[in-house]
């Protein structure tokens, strides 16, 4: 499990028989241990690997409903690897956990190929389908078109097991929302001719390969003597909202950059001057302008963005928050350049009735908002400068705020009601109503029974007396002030979860399997972001080779160790079945191994018998082609013989009228010649339709 977890190599196993007969020369176990690359290897894949997956599947059938989460990236290999995460309500837990499932390998990555692995994989793992409650998943068309394929499946399968066509599938509440506020962000900053990304590019290449630059660098700073040589980050463009840390490098080593380009290296080299990427360089920290628009950028990234970007990136249920969440990142993206009073105690459809691209709506230039450091460096720039800057930001904030309309889940009626599950909002007069909307939507989960039951579980739940400390967590700061932090809403229903009536049975079992099932709800793909990160990590450059096998037995047991011991191996419970999975992790390596010959001899037989069967066919197309061309030359041969009649008979008619007895019998030996060669070829042609017939019936077969 340390292998996996830790990321060792298979490889790292080798001699540890040695060193633990030296430690313990007087061992029988530490001289009969044994241990080599091989047998590490199956004993992750088919033991440990094989009953975390097993014992994951267990536990996800406990559960009313989950979700499946997928993505897709390539790997070292250059191959694709689908990764499938289920996020649910994990009774050994008692928390909502997302876990990884496994990975497949596949060529091409189509929609029907992605949606068929997913299904396929339900099955063979006996995960009931049924439960499926939302697919989690980013933006792409080709993911959409996935969805829609399993949205079909669900359906189908759902009516076979109610007899009734299913009113919903799966529950949709949009794509993962930090790909939508990414590409909003993205969109928002290439819309003008900043140019931000090709700059922090070539600040971070002019420095990336070059050790002498960077001493130089150094030296430069040290001769300013009043900051810290800091080189710059790489902006990477997949994840363009992360431009904010990276210009927040540039910007604190601005005086410097100065320094070293337009100063440093035309001193010490002449010939830097044709330097196209010094120039480039040159031109942008020559122009105030580009301090200010990166002033600008980092001011949006810190005050509007960074906030929700990091709060989506937690694992803990947030479907709950998410409406909220996303109606202020909204809000506050309009508060930056729309009127306040357009604005001030809307929901967020009236703000949506807002003409945003009108410039009466919009405020003016004084009041448009772009950080009060940004504002400083503007007075240096030219009246013109100032007008297209504002120009630029309006533009800006209109196409991230429209992007925002466009794509974040703002119009989702089933987001909007799940507040529900809110510890606060227990009592609030409209909660009932959005409790019972959701319920109505989910018929696959709760029967018409369940409704009435689920009704009056909620009344109780209103008027029960809860502790404060079930959802909120007080402390005293340093400045002896109370701070209040709220515990995951997940810890809070635990305890809802566990309360019983005076007969000992469980108070809200409706409403738990009904709030269970919002909570696998999934707020983002950031779980399975990060289990790319984890698989990076594992499948490195020298370890292309690996097998689907092997990828899926370390994910499986490095999640495991996560899941059961909290990252630490030793606080893995050791039980017998964990046990016995690793002792017969060789024989069912074994069987696997056999299978895979059989299936590796099946598939040559078949190539085999398909080449021959090609060949066969060749061979027939060529005699048949050869009885193509024969009759082909039959026929011209009968149309000849055909004529050589028609002359006979016109030389024997006009011999006769001219009673001509030469002319006749020379007529009648042509006739006879053409009716002889005539019966011959038709005998022929005969042969070889027979001939053809039989060559058809065969290719037929």
């Amino acid at each position: 499990m340390a292998t996996a977890h830790l990321g060792f190599s298979y490889a790292s196993s080798k001699n540890i028989p040695e060193l633990f007969t030296s430690i313990f020369p007087d061992s029988k176990i530490a001289t009969d241990y044994v241990m080599k690359d091989r047998k590490l290897s199956y004993m992750i894949s088919h033991g440990t690997g094989h009953y975390f997956v097993r014992e994951l599947v267990k536990d996800v059938n406990k559960a009313p409903s989950y979700s499946l989460l997928f993505d897709e990236t390539t790997i070292v290999g250059v191959q694709k690897q689908l990764d499938l995460h289920i996020r649910y309500w994990s009774e050994y837990k008692q928390c909502v956990v997302t876990r990884y499932w496994k990975s497949i390998m596949l060529g091409h990555a189509t929609a029907d190929i992605i949606s068929r692995h997913i299904l396929d994989s339900l099955k063979s793992d006996g995960i009931d389908l049924c439960k499926l409650l939302q697919l989690g998943r980013d933006n792409p068309n080709v993911n959409k078109a996935v969805e829609t394929m399993i949205d079909k499946e669900l359906r189908s399968e759902r009516e076979k097991k109610t007899g009734r066509a299913p009113a919903n599938g799966l529950v949709s509440i949009g794509s993962c929302p930090l790909h939508v506020i990414h590409n909003a962000f993205k969109h928002g900053f290439t819309q003008n001719e900043w140019q931000v990304e090709d700059i922090l590019y070539e600040f971070w290449f002019f420095f990336s390969r070059s050790s002498a630059r960077r001493e130089d660098y150094l030296n430069v700073v040290d001769s300013i003597g009043d900051s810290v040589g800091r080189f710059m980050k790489r902006f990477v463009i997949t994840r363009w909202i992360e431009v904010g840390p990276v210009i927040e490098r540039v910007i604190d080593q601005w005086s410097v950059l100065k320094e070293y380009f337009l100063v440093y290296l035309p001193k010490i080299n002449k010939n830097i001057i044709n330097n196209d990427r010094w120039k480039r360089i040159k031109n942008q920290l020559d122009q105030q302008q580009t301090l200010v628009r990166f002033q600008f950028v980092l001011y949006v990234y810190r005050h509007i963005f960074s906030k929700p970007l990091t709060w989506l990136q937690q694992s803990e249920p947030l479907v709950h928050v998410l409406f909220e969440e996303c109606s202020d990142l909204f809000r506050n993206v309009l508060i930056s350049f729309i009127k306040d009073d357009l604005i001030m105690n809307k929901t967020v459809k009236q703000l949506f009735s807002i003409t945003l691209d009108s410039q009466a709506n919009q405020k003016l230039d004084s009041k448009l908002e772009i950080g009060e450091t940004t504002r400083n460096e503007l007075k240096e720039m030219s009246t013109n400068d100032k007008a297209t800057f504002f120009s630029d930001v309006r533009l800006i904030y209109l196409t991230i705020a429209q992007t925002l309309k466009r794509t974040l889940p703002l119009n989702n009626e089933f987001l909007r009601h799940v507040r529900f599950i809110h510890p606060l909002s227990r009592q609030h007069e409209s909660t009932r109503n959005s409790m019972m909307i959701v319920a109505r939507e989910l018929p696959h989960l709760l029967s018409d029974d369940d409704l009435d039951q689920l009704s009056a579980e909620w009344r109780l739940y209103e008027n029960e007396t809860i502790p404060n400390e079930w959802y909120e967590h007080k402390s005293i700061g340093v400045d002896s002030r109370e701070i209040i932090k709220y515990h995951p809403v997940d810890y809070y229903w635990k305890y809802i979860f566990a309360m019983k009536n005076s007969s000992g049975n469980t108070k809200f079992l409706i409403l738990s399997k009904l709030v269970k099932s919002i909570l696998s709800l999934s707020h983002g793909n950031a779980d399975v972001e990060r289990g790319f990160s984890e698989n990076a990590s594992l499948v490195t450059d020298d370890r292309s080779s690996l097998s689907n096998a092997s990828i899926n037995g370390l994910r499986a047991t490095k999640d495991a160790v996560k899941f059961y011991g909290s990252g630490m191996v030793h606080e893995v419970p050791i039980c017998k079945g964990l046990l016995d999975s690793v002792k017969d992790a060789h024989s069912r390596y074994h069987a696997d191994q056999e299978k895979m010959q059989r299936l590796i001899k099946e598939k040559e037989e078949a190539e085999s018998a398909a080449k021959l069967l090609k060949d066969r066919e060749l061979l027939l197309i060529e005699k048949e082609q050869k009885l193509i061309d024969e009759r082909n030359v039959l026929q011209r041969e009968l149309d000849n013989a055909s004529k050589m009649l028609d002359e006979g008979n016109s030389r024997l008619e006009a011999a006769v009228a001219t009673k001509n007895f030469g002319d006749i019998e020379v007529a009648q030996l042509l006739i006879g010649g053409a009716n002889k060669k005539l019966d011959a070829l038709k005998t022929q042609l005969n042969y070889n339709s027979e001939r053809m017939n039989q060559l058809r019936k065969k290719v037929k077969k």
